[in-house]
């Protein structure tokens, strides 16, 4: 079996018949989906049961309400294909041609790791894709880490979310590179410790993922714990590869750096979203952490660096919480 697409699920009987759908639609037909319901409270796994009545490739496992990470190790643990895919149970597949066009990529670079695109998809009376920012051209042929992530940083494409890559389950296994059930933004740490092993990856510069906006969520209205998960990963990477002693060469540390500098701008925005009295503590953390700007090479870090130089910690964050405020798309 050459895939296995790993999806957590928690009270999704409104997403996840669309999810399935595209996925037994691939023109590939060699893969499995691995369903992993993390104690759903609706009829979410009634609904992957009759999936499984007519196709013996999907798959439910059961556990007690314990969070999207430990039901995504769980699906590792239990999955039997060459590569994983990651997929979440809100989400869907654009286009029958997703896995044929991974396996390509894979073969053609023998890459572990394949990176592509998503979209973002407002549901509702009137849905809508809204297309990504960013794209992989310039990357083409290029499959080593240390001269990808550099050029993948200055073009702010290089993101840590678990569904916008395939990897090489051997890969996971053989470095243990599990989520932390710890951490609410889990993902990132998770990718920062795929790049330091990964020997080889290929970009694939098309959109296939439709990533859901729903009201509400954390990504859009914040949340401490997230904020404070955020700042820890900043923090942690931040000392980490700064470190003279972790045996890198000058240019995968540049690009390390680099992203972090971007992660650094997410937690910014993150923070200013958070409605908690107590996101106060972190302010002299986040203001310490203000020169890791400078290691940045895309526009945003870029930009927030000379707001920083000029106005200083506290204009920088009132005028991102004023754009923000204002629904302003920054295009930093």
């Amino acid at each position: 079996m050459f895939f296995s697409i790993i999806i957590p699920m928690y009270n999704a009987r409104e997403y996840i018949s669309q999810c399935i759908e595209s996925l037994l639609c691939q023109t590939m037909k060699d893969f499995e989906v691995v369903v992993v319901d993390d104690g759903s409270k609706d009829n979410s796994g009634e609904i992957i049961r009759s999936y499984m009545e007519k196709d013996s490739r999907v798959r439910l496992i059961s556990q007690e309400n314990s969070g999207q990470s430990k039901a995504r190790n769980t699906g590792l643990r239990e999955s039997q294909g060459e590569y994983i895919i990651y997929l979440d149970s809100d989400d869907f597949v654009m286009k029958e041609d997703f896995l044929h066009k991974v396996k390509s990529s894979i073969d053609t670079a023998s890459a572990e790791v394949v990176m592509y695109r998503y979209v973002k998809y407002y549901d509702g009376a009137n849905p809508r894709f809204e297309k990504s920012h960013y794209d992989f051209q310039g990357t083409e042929g290029i499959a080593s880490p240390e001269k990808l992530l550099p050029l993948l940083a200055q073009k702010d494409a290089y993101y840590g979310s678990a569904w916008t890559k395939s990897i090489k389950r051997e890969l996971l296994i053989k470095h243990s590179i599990f989520f932390d059930e710890e951490l609410s933004c889990e993902d990132f740490d998770w990718s920062y410790r795929i790049i330091e092993k990964v020997s080889s990856i290929a970009c694939l510069d098309e959109a296939f993922i439709a990533y859901r906006q729903r009201q509400n969520s954390v990504t859009t209205s914040g949340s401490y714990k997230n904020a404070e998960d955020c700042l820890l990963m900043v923090e942690k990477y931040k000392s980490r590869y700064e470190d003279v002693r972790l045996p890198l060469s000058a240019e995968m540390r540049q690009g390390l750096l680099a992203t972090v500098a971007k992660l650094y701008c997410n937690l910014l925005l993150t923070y200013i979203r958070v409605n908690n009295k107590d996101k106060k503590f972190m302010k002299p953390r986040l203001k310490a952490l203000a020169p890791v700007l400078n290691y940045g090479t895309s526009k945003r870090p870029l930009t927030l660096r000379r707001i920083y130089k000029i106005f200083g910690f506290s204009l920088m964050l009132k005028a991102l919480s004023i754009l923000d405020s204002l629904y302003v798309k920054v295009k930093l």
